[in-house]
């Protein structure tokens, strides 16, 4: 029986990174984010399509899977931010992440609590779940629409950062609607406790790499090898031991360690680059199929209209408002502040740990909600498929129609 199962497992894992680099493919021959071949395979292997994953498929095992992949697309969304590029930054990438993260997080709970009749706690969790747009929804959207640096800087730098702190912001209110007691300065505690955390964690183990790949003596047809798979362990182990003491801190952790690697001189830089490129392209694939697959069209389809009017505001007023105020007197142009403000859309961030709440607030007694829980879920899973689907399958057309695409490639 033991062996059936395990056989059962390998070919699923076979059938869904199969899934994953023909969608690769398809994306590279037809010139659109892979995201949108991934959710397709995904809800077509799930419980609405054939049936071959379900949220008993991999046990409790899921959500670490999920946590130790989003780093690794993390880690490697953060190597290849040059803080040279950073620091030249328009300013519209700070306001974006401060500002613009605010106004996002406030206007998303508040639609949600009037249009949907949530409680402010639920409406709010909502809200700060759905303030990352993450580099794993960004970085396909970015290999297929080529545009000027700053724009894809600003969308960069946008997703990695607010995936940490969205992440740990959602962390730190759900503690809060469990608690007894806690009070306002608990909250901020809190935020900083998983941040700094994550921080510390980050620069420890970057540090931890350096020095093995630069004070240790390897042979010389070792050092590549050796380069590759310590900096990919050193994006898990950050990870791991920052997540261990704090939840979510680790996404903080990996994203750290990433950047600072990524900025400071390592032997066969370019190597390590391509290969956490390679190892991404896989990751991703199997985290957007598997919670893609997860997908319950009956949670979605219960909000009804108010749900679609929910992802109607983000995508048509709060996310256009949040670019537009944090791009005055940049050197964007209309037609970009246009491009950047239809490039909005959700990734996995939010859907692993909507999912992880979700069971928390289905089993826990006290407090017991599956009502909430199906809302939280069906709100959450239902702008991420749609921004997803919209945005990214349709953003190399929109920047080709507004003129943002480099010349040659239009």
């Amino acid at each position: 029986m033991s062996i059936h199962v395990d056989l059962e497992l390998i070919a699923l894992i076979a059938a869904i990174v199969g899934f994953g680099v023909t969608a690769q493919f398809l994306a590279a021959k037809y010139r659109v984010p892979s995201v949108l071949f991934l959710i397709v395979a995904g809800v077509a292997v799930g419980p609405e399509g054939l049936g071959i994953i379900t949220a008993e498929t991999f046990g409790g095992a899921l959500s670490t899977i999920v946590g130790v992949s989003v780093a690794i697309i993390v880690f490697e969304g953060s190597f290849r931010l040059e803080a040279e590029i950073v620091r030249n930054a328009p300013r519209a990438v700070e306001l974006l992440i401060t500002g613009g993260a605010a106004i996002t997080f406030v206007g998303t709970g508040l639609t949600v609590r009037f249009l949907l009749g949530l409680g402010w706690d639920i409406a709010f969790l909502i809200g700060a779940l759905l303030v990352a747009t993450g580099p794993t929804v960004i970085t396909p959207i970015l290999a297929v629409v080529p545009v000027r640096e700053d724009v894809a800087t600003t969308l960069e730098v946008e997703g990695i950062v607010n995936d940490v702190t969205a992440a740990i912001l959602a962390i730190v209110i759900f503690k809060a609607m469990t608690a007894i007691e806690l009070s306002p300065r608990g909250y901020v505690f809190l935020f900083i406790e998983r941040l700094g955390m994550g921080i510390v964690t980050g620069f420890v183990t970057a540090g931890v790499v350096w020095y093995l790949l630069t004070q240790v003596d390897l042979p010389a047809q070792e050092v590549p090898q050796a380069a590759r798979l310590l900096t990919l362990a050193g994006a898990v182990i950050a990870f791991a031991i920052a997540d261990s003491v704090f939840s979510e801190a680790g996404i903080a952790a990996a994203a750290t360690a990433g950047f600072t690697l990524g900025n400071i001189d390592l032997p066969h830089r370019e190597s390590i680059l391509r290969f956490n490129q390679d190892v991404t392209l896989l990751v991703l694939s199997f985290v957007f199929i598997t919670l893609a697959a997860l997908l319950e069209f009956s949670a979605i389809l219960a909000l009804g209209g108010a749900g679609i009017a929910v992802v109607a505001v983000l995508m048509l007023v709060l996310r256009p408002l949040v670019v537009f105020v944090s791009t005055i007197g940049s050197r964007f142009s209309f037609r970009e502040r246009v491009f950047v403000s239809f490039v909005g859309p959700r990734g996995i961030i939010p859907a692993s740990v909507a999912t992880l709440f979700a069971i928390r607030l289905q089993t826990s007694t006290p407090p017991s909600d599956p009502a909430s829980a199906d809302i939280l879920l069906g709100t959450v899973f239902l702008v991420i498929l749609v921004t997803d689907v919209i945005e990214a399958g349709f953003a190399r057309r929109i920047a080709v129609v507004l003129g943002v695409t480099s010349a040659d490639d239009r």
